[in-house]
């Protein structure tokens, strides 16, 4: 996790590796089966997928780290005995394992399968408490240490390169960045046989597994981050998106009982996800990153059964009856009784010719400990008035020699939380201006000045800048449902009675208080029309959704059922 560590979870550092009381260790008897173990007998190496739970009942059980697979005691990494257990997030989020198990004395173990082991967790909250704990705590671990890391090849400053960086980062795979121009990539290249001339970036997992110049969806299908959804079968409700809105209903559908599917095109958090800090979320005082927000979210939804697939693209939205069927980039199909859309919005674009030839290499769209490694003892440029442009200018300006943000409007209260306009004032590194707007973008390789304009005095101003953050409004996503759905002038989705397209709706019904134009879709987030663009508000939707989904599902069955 790319949090503070445990204390940012309310996790205590003692939980990593506990010991079950033995009335536990008879309950979770009820959901597995006793097997002997014998020393020397591999439980799961490093890169197994649907691997099992081990409760160790007699003998020992290694867990260790060696990037060639073979066992050694510099690599130990710790023993489970008596009452102890196996496995950490990769079990929860059906992804490869990130370490080994070897048994290292006779003796047996309660094994569950994954499928065993999450019907364990909905059920057993206390025992379920002390698993997630010691497993996110086991993650935090593996990620500090490096366990189970990949290396990552290629210019620190290409946007090939930044865009598999900042996917790992999101997703919590350990990862090792090496510049290209650094002597070690030559020597990680012949330490893993691979020719000097590999195409990069280049991602590599051990020796004879690498993927050169890969798209996101090549690295996760070669890291096992991929998780593959049993289209057999057709889900209650398939969410799209998995920001803040997503991830709640997601957790209130899964808890209640709803086969849930969840498709994310990226990372978990949607735009959320990339803010450094959020102040005013309730119940954190001391505020939360949008990433570690939204890991809390993908486990606490994963914990109840709900499926997560990502990175996949819904390409398009079809019915198929009384059910819909949503296309994967992949080719896939996914079948579900009812869709809630939660795709968000993006930053719109600057109208500039040259912008795409600097996005990824000087133009940004998030605020990261990533991109504040290009900003030390530079000037940068944040283009927005709304909160995650003051939240990114408070933040950079820990990094940066000066940050100037520009406006177009004549202030920045008219959109921004009082809190973060206060340490902006009170910042001797930040500086704004108010209408003005970004004319030029200049550099070679990557982008090297900056131009603007104040619209007041028509008078510009060029200064030397590599790196420009753009958190200009919000475009919705919704391209993907091609005209499917009625939306406002902007392309946000219409729901309730804000819906004039209503013949699809039989009777003279009409929509539930988040249905689209089209029963048994929905809108919540973002992406819906006349949202707050608050990442309370957006979880609050989430949550509420969940009761039309239900009202709809309800409906379906009595129409079968007449």
């Amino acid at each position: 996790m790319s949090g503070d560590g445990p204390s940012s979870w309310g996790l205590r550092t003692g939980d990593v590796y506990p010991v079950l009381p033995e009335a536990q260790v008879e309950r979770v008897r009820e959901y597995g089966t006793v097997e002997e173990l014998r020393a020397g007998q591999v439980l799961y190496t490093c890169g197994d997928t649907d691997f099992g739970f081990y409760l160790v009942t007699e003998g020992a059980v290694e867990l260790y780290r060696d990037k060639s697979g073979r066992r050694s005691e510099k690599g130990v990494i710790t023993v489970y005995r008596e009452r102890q257990f196996t496995g950490e997030l990769s079990l929860v989020n059906r992804q490869q394992s990130l370490v080994h198990a070897q048994v290292s004395r006779d003796g047996s173990a309660i094994r569950l399968t994954p499928a065993q082991l999450r019907q364990l967790i909905a059920n057993e909250p206390d025992i379920a408490r002390t698993l997630l704990q010691a497993f996110i705590l086991r993650r935090m671990t593996y990620i500090q240490e490096g366990y189970g890391k990949v290396i990552l090849v290629g210019p620190g400053t290409a946007a090939s390169t930044l865009t598999i960086h900042r996917f790992l980062e999101r997703n919590d795979y350990p990862m090792q960045h090496i510049d290209a121009d650094d002597p070690a990539a030559a020597e990680a290249l012949a330490e893993y046989g691979i020719p000097a001339d590999a195409r990069l970036p280049l991602v590599i997992c051990k020796r004879g597994v690498h993927a050169e110049d890969p798209t996101v969806s090549e690295v996760a299908a070669l890291l096992g981050i991929q998780e593959r959804i049993d289209v057999t079968e057709t889900a209650d409700v398939t969410i799209v998106g998995a920001g803040p809105a997503g991830l709640a209903a997601a957790v209130y559908a899964a808890s209640e009982g709803l086969r849930t599917v969840v498709i994310e095109a990226e990372a978990p958090g949607g735009q959320a996800g990339t803010s450094s800090m959020i102040e005013n979320y309730l119940g954190f005082p001391l505020g939360v990153s949008g990433h570690d927000l939204a890991a809390r979210a993908q486990v606490q939804a994963r914990k109840f059964g709900a499926r997560i697939a990502l990175p996949r693209r819904v390409e398009e939205l079809d019915r198929d009856g009384s059910h819909f069927v949503l296309r994967l980039d992949d080719g896939e199909r996914i079948r579900t009784r009812t869709v809630v859309v939660a795709t968000g919005a993006r930053y719109r674009r600057l109208g500039l010719p040259e912008l795409a030839r600097f996005e990824g290499s000087g133009v940004h769209y998030a605020a990261t400990a990533l991109e504040s490694a290009f900003c030390l003892g530079d000037e940068i440029v944040i283009v927005g008035g709304a909160n995650s442009a003051g939240q990114a200018a408070v933040f950079l300006s820990q990094f940066a020699r000066r940050v100037h943000v520009l406006v177009r409007g004549p202030e920045l209260a008219a959109t921004m939380s009082q809190y973060l306009l206060t340490r902006i004032e009170a910042s001797p590194r930040i500086q704004v201006h108010v209408h003005t707007e970004i004319t030029g973008l200049e550099g070679e390789e990557r982008l090297e000045s900056v131009s603007w304009k104040d619209n007041r005095t028509g008078r510009t101003e060029s200064h030397p800048v590599s790196n420009v953050f753009l958190m200009l409004g919000a475009a919705p996503n919704t391209a993907w449902l091609n005209g499917l759905l009625e939306t406002d002038p902007k392309g946000f989705v219409l729901v309730g009675s804000e819906v004039t397209r209503t013949d699809a709706y039989p009777d003279g019904s009409r929509p539930a208080s988040m249905e689209t134009s089209v029963p048994g879709i929905f809108a919540v987030g973002d992406v819906r029309s006349g949202s707050v663009k608050r990442v309370a508000s957006a979880v609050g939707e989430g949550s509420i959704v969940i009761s039309d989904v239900h009202r709809a599902l309800a409906a379906a069955r009595h129409t079968v059922a007449g």
